[in-house]
């Protein structure tokens, strides 16, 4: 089969990765489209992932608006070539193509409908399937659904896919859990109008606190990465903290076991991190005005000779909830495309 993959994000590189590792294995043909957006181009180089450069992010919802009907009509171009029976992403421009060329779409997102509304009003009516994790809050569009016990972070970082290597951390002169990882997120995309994370002032008081320990810096669309990309999961999973105001490396951190201290506005807003908060204990979320609060969790933390273990034993807990979402993706395909 020819197969497109639409990628507009670090994080859907590695989300679909080993299922297209896996496309290929079984000789099917698969058709990367990428856009610019932080380290995608450099996941995918290194990954040995052929691709197309689609489109560059644009700023505010009208550039949102003008980068999707370009990629849009690049995409239309490139079905006419190569006509694909069907399109895997977090797209709205292949949620189009179903629209417009017939294409089956089958999109993934993990956040609330109401948490993206750009995405979710310009893709869902379209689409031919939505692929959601079954804790997100939905009202429309239920005879397209397709829930699943999983996070897209289990595609790429459940064991069956991913062993932390130790060895990685000689290459940036790293020992295991006498660093913290900080994450600082642009908040530049359209749905992050008005959010707020964790900034410059507030910083240095963090800082104050972690004596002690070296800091890793990951800050989004740096020209130059102090870890790279490839290597960052590594890195995260033998750190001792992290600290970020990113939605997906809270995540990230979580389903590693690592304490995830999350410092942003949107706190609350998101079911899949608040399933981490509330029912696995596995991040924290606080407001970026709540300073005490954030400087006596990260004490807590830092100072718990127990907090190792008590991190350890929640990640088992939410893994032995929790099922291989690349596993479920390959089922998924193998039962719709290969064996009807």
């Amino acid at each position: 089969m020819k197969i497109l993959f639409d990628l507009n994000h670090p994080a859907h590189v590695h989300l679909f990765k080993n299922f297209i590792f896996f496309l290929r294995n079984n000789n099917h043909n698969v058709f990367v489209t990428a856009r610019n957006k932080d380290s995608t181009y450099d996941l995918l180089e290194h990954y040995k992932i052929d691709y197309v450069r689609l489109s560059n992010p644009k700023k505010g919802l009208l550039g949102a608006l003008l980068e999707l009907v370009g990629r849009t009509v690049k995409l239309y171009m490139l079905n006419k070539k190569h006509n694909f029976p069907v399109a895997f992403g977090t797209s709205p421009s292949i949620a189009l193509l179903t629209k417009i060329a017939g294409v089956q779409s089958i999109n993934f997102n993990e956040d609330d409908d109401d948490t993206v509304p750009f995405f979710t009003k310009s893709t869902y009516p379209f689409t031919s399937k939505i692929v959601n994790p079954d804790c997100i809050i939905h009202n429309k569009w239920k005879s397209k659904r397709l829930f699943h016990s999983s996070l897209h972070e289990l595609a790429y970082l459940h064991p069956n896919n991913f062993t932390p290597n130790r060895k990685v951390l000689q290459k940036y002169g790293l020992k295991e859990k006498e660093y913290i990882i900080v994450r600082f997120s642009a908040l530049k995309a359209h749905h992050d109008i008005n959010a707020r994370g964790i900034s410059t002032n507030l910083w240095e008081k963090i800082e104050s606190l972690l004596t002690g320990f070296k800091i890793v810096k990951s800050i989004e669309f740096s020209i130059n990465h102090e870890i790279d990309p490839w290597d960052m999961h590594h890195v995260l999973a033998f750190s001792k903290m992290l600290i970020s105001d990113s939605q997906t490396m809270t995540i990230e951190g979580s389903v590693l076991g690592v304490p995830s201290i999350r410092i942003n506005t949107f706190v609350g807003k998101s079911s899949v991190i608040n399933e981490l908060e509330r029912k696995y204990g596995l991040a924290v979320g606080i407001n970026p005005d709540q300073e005490k609060k954030i400087m006596d969790v990260i004490n807590e933390i830092l100072n718990n000779p127990n907090s190792e273990q008590i991190w350890a034993d929640k990640q088992q807990k939410l893994l032995l909830d929790k099922e291989d979402l690349n596993g479920w993706i390959i089922n998924y395909f193998n039962n719709e495309f290969v064996f009807s």
